[in-house]
C-alpha cells in the first residue's frame, strides 16, 4: 500500500488506454450535487471489501469529500487514492499491479470532457438520482455522455421515500416509469432516504457496519449484489 500511495502522490504517466487487468472498476457519475454520489460510493466500497475483495477508493472530487470521510475512519481498508482524469488510467494500473480487485472511483458533480474519460475506462458507470422529474431531467446529459462513451452503465435511484409495506413508494414507481425514455438500465434496487445512512458515515463506517441487518443494510446489499453481478 505504502509503494502505491506514494507512487501516484508522485503523478507518473498521467494518460494512456484503458488498463489490461483483472481488476474492476465502478465509477459514480452525476451532473449534480447531491445526488448520493459519494454515499454510494462508500458503501459499494465497503460492502465489496467485506464480501472478500482488495478495494481501493479513488477521489476524483475537488470537494474531497471521500477522503474526508476516510479520514475519520478506524479502519484501514478500503484505502484512498486521489486523482485527476489525466492520471486516473495510471492509477488504476498501479491498483491492479499491487493486487487490487476493484476500484470505486467517485468523480466531480459535472458532465465534462474529464468525466467522460472516465466512463471510458471505468467497467461500470452508476448515475445515481433521486426520484423527481427535475432530476431526470438533469441525469438526460450523463446519460448521452455514457452512451456516447459506450460504457457499460446503471440508473441508480437514491434518497427515495421509504417504502410503506410491500414494495416501492408510489413516487418511486412513478419515477421509473418516468426514465423508460432514457434508453439506460435502471438497478433493480432502489436506495431509501434512511437515518442509518448518515448516522454511519458520520462514524466514519458503511451501514452495513454501523447497523447490519437493518432495512438500509439490506437495500444496499441489494445493490451491491447487482453491481457485483453486472462486472462478472
Amino acid at each position: 500500500m505504502t509503494y502505491l500511495v506514494s507512487w501516484v502522490r508522485r503523478g507518473r504517466g498521467l494518460s494512456g488506454p484503458r488498463p489490461r487487468c483483472i481488476m474492476k472498476s465502478v465509477a459514480l457519475l452525476a451532473r449534480k450535487g447531491g445526488t448520493g454520489k459519494t454515499t454510494c460510493a462508500i458503501h459499494l466500497g465497503v460492502l465489496a471489501q467485506s464480501a472478500g475483495m482488495k478495494v481501493a477508493f479513488v477521489d476524483m472530487d475537488p470537494q474531497r469529500s471521500l477522503k474526508a470521510w476516510w479520514t475519520s475512519r478506524t479502519a484501514d481498508t478500503p484505502i484512498l487514492l486521489e486523482s485527476d482524469a489525466k492520471r486516473l488510467a495510471d492509477v488504476l494500473r498501479a491498483a491492479a499491479a499491487e493486487g487490487y480487485g476493484l476500484a470505486v472511483i467517485d468523480t466531480p458533480p459535472a458532465v465534462t470532457f474529464e468525466t467522460a474519460q472516465v466512463a471510458t475506462l471505468a467497467d461500470l458507470v452508476l448515475i445515481p438520482l433521486r426520484p423527481s422529474i427535475l432530476d431526470i431531467y438533469a441525469v438526460e446529459g450523463t446519460a448521452e455522455v455514457v452512451k456516447a462513451a459506450k460504457a457499460d452503465a446503471l440508473l441508480v435511484l437514491n434518497a427515495c421515500h421509504p417504502p410503506q409495506g410491500i414494495g416501492e413508494a408510489p413516487t418511486t414507481i412513478e419515477a421509473r416509469k418516468a426514465m423508460e425514455g432514457l434508453s439506460l438500465p435502471v438497478a433493480k434496487a432502489s436506495i431509501a432516504q434512511r437515518m442509518d445512512y448518515t448516522r454511519a458515515l458520520n462514524d466514519g463506517e458503511a451501514v452495513n457496519e454501523f447497523a447490519p441487518g437493518s432495512r438500509a443494510a439490506i437495500e444496499m446489499e441489494r445493490l451491491w449484489r447487482e453491481v457485483h453481478r453486472r462486472l462478472k
